[in-house]
């Protein structure tokens, strides 16, 4: 069901509710006025029984031209009628169980008579001590107009609810059809299409909230959309070399003549080819799973400086390979809770970026320290540092900065963009400067990592 219909619906509903509740009120207060005043008439009547005593007047009374007629009877202590009109009856018009009760107090009852409702007033007659007057007059006129108000009513206020709800819905029709323009312009939309905005009404309400949303959200998409074909197509290029060194070398063994020696040649630098799509893989997978929000992390409370040490022992080969020393720097108090396993990758990545930028002789070095509860690692190189160009970009897939091109020594591009990613599994942060004094520092920042509480100032 459409929304128009539904708040059709819910209108009609309302009103029905509402105007019933009215009716109901309306109805109620014109039957007790009418029948107040039919209460006075039948009072002032009573006040004038004594003259129905000793062959008084028979006349019958009325209240007018179009008045009801009056029947009245005066019965003494014993119940005899001793005076009537001359419509009256020889007996008296109200249950003995009111008579009794009309010798003492006024009594006002309805009942029925020859299938008509008559009201009756009974009340002790002044000046003699038991006697009771009695006035009754027909309801004819009163269930009449009461019938046809409550007929007009219901036929009133049902017209008006068929009307509320065809307004409400041609109301609704009005006000979503900026809705419906919406919908239609967003549907008519491609993926190709998907840069184009949707036009925003200059209502400043909430459809052009609406159409602001959805132009935020196109731009979220057309972003996401564009990372994508460039990861698809950085991701091309970059597999694109190591197959077809691959299929060159694999032609080269099947040539007639190898010798044993080339053929073990073709073989490994197959293998370092097949390792490298490998660890491309595994990077690109890592990668996709951070941005499903997949990464899975399992923090453990660790002591950070032996932590590093440890890092530090594991990676001490590659670094004097590379002719380079290593620090380590951190206080032996230190314990945080993070995932051992992927901050150690973070950490070799940071390592190794360093490796490909700075010359023989470098010092890397490795600090640890907490602010409040935060806990934060930097690598810290004294090499050229990063090129001011590549630090917007340093974060992203496939980048490589213009001083690490060579495939021998730039890898695949994706290092830095682990290492964010990994970060941001853990809930923190990671930032890429230059040092003012020349080299670069990479600080990742875990929030409340620190373990237990602890506010040492960096």
């Amino acid at each position: 069901m459409s929304i128009r219909l539904r708040l059709a619906l819910l209108f009609a509903i309302a009103s029905a509710v509402v105007l019933s509740l009215g009716g109901w009120l309306f109805v109620s207060v014109l039957s007790s006025s009418l029948l107040s005043s039919v209460d006075s008439q039948l009072s002032a009547q009573a006040s004038h029984a004594s003259s129905y005593l000793n062959g008084g007047s028979q006349v019958p009374l009325t209240s007018g031209a179009n008045g009801p007629e009056y029947v009245v009877q005066v019965l003494d202590a014993s119940g005899t009628v001793r005076g009537s009109s001359a419509e009256a009856p020889t007996v008296p018009i109200i249950p003995a169980t009111e008579l009794d009760r009309a010798k003492t107090q006024q009594v006002i009852v309805t009942h029925t008579r020859h299938d008509e409702h008559e009201r009756v007033l009974a009340e002790p007659l002044p000046g003699r001590a038991g006697w009771t007057v009695i006035v009754g007059a027909s309801l004819e006129t009163f269930d009449a107009t009461m019938s046809r108000v409550t007929t007009e009513l219901v036929i009133g206020c049902s017209l008006f609810v068929i009307l509320a709800a065809g307004g409400s819905y041609l109301l609704a029709r009005s006000a979503l059809r900026p809705v419906e323009r919406l919908r239609a312009e967003v549907s008519d939309l491609s993926v190709r299409d998907i840069p184009r905005m949707i036009a925003v009404p200059r209502t400043h309400d909430e459809i052009s909230a609406l159409a602001s949303t959805m132009n935020e959200l196109l731009v979220r998409v057309r972003t996401s959309l564009e990372r994508e074909r460039s990861l698809v197509a950085d991701a091309s290029h970059e597999l694109r070399t190591p197959f077809a060194i691959l299929q060159g070398e694999l032609e080269l063994a099947q040539r007639p003549g190898r010798t044993r020696e080339e053929l073990m040649t073709t073989v490994t630098v197959a293998a370092e080819e097949v390792a490298r799509l490998t660890r491309i893989a595994d990077d690109l997978l890592l990668l996709s799973r951070g941005d499903q929000g997949q990464l899975r992390i399992i923090p453990v409370v660790v002591g950070v400086r032996d932590y590093l040490d440890e890092i530090m022992g594991h990676a001490h080969p590659r670094i004097t390979g590379h002719g380079m020393t290593c620090r380590v720097d951190a206080a032996s108090s230190l314990r945080a809770r993070i995932d051992p396993d992927r901050m150690r990758q973070v950490i070799d990545n940071l390592i190794d970026n360093s490796l490909r930028y700075c010359p023989r002789g470098s010092v890397i070095e490795l600090r640890a320290g907490a602010r409040a509860q935060d806990l934060w690692l930097e690598v810290v190189d004294d090499g050229p540092g990063f090129d001011p160009t590549f630090l917007p970009h340093a974060f992203e897939r496939f980048r490589r900065s213009d001083t690490s091109r060579s495939r021998d020594y730039g890898g695949a591009g994706l290092g830095l963009a682990i290492v964010s990613s990994i970060v941001g599994a853990h809930g923190g942060t990671v930032i890429a400067e230059n040092t003012p004094a020349g080299g670069a520092f990479v600080r990742v920042t875990v929030r409340n990592a620190i373990w237990p509480s602890l506010s040492t100032a960096s």
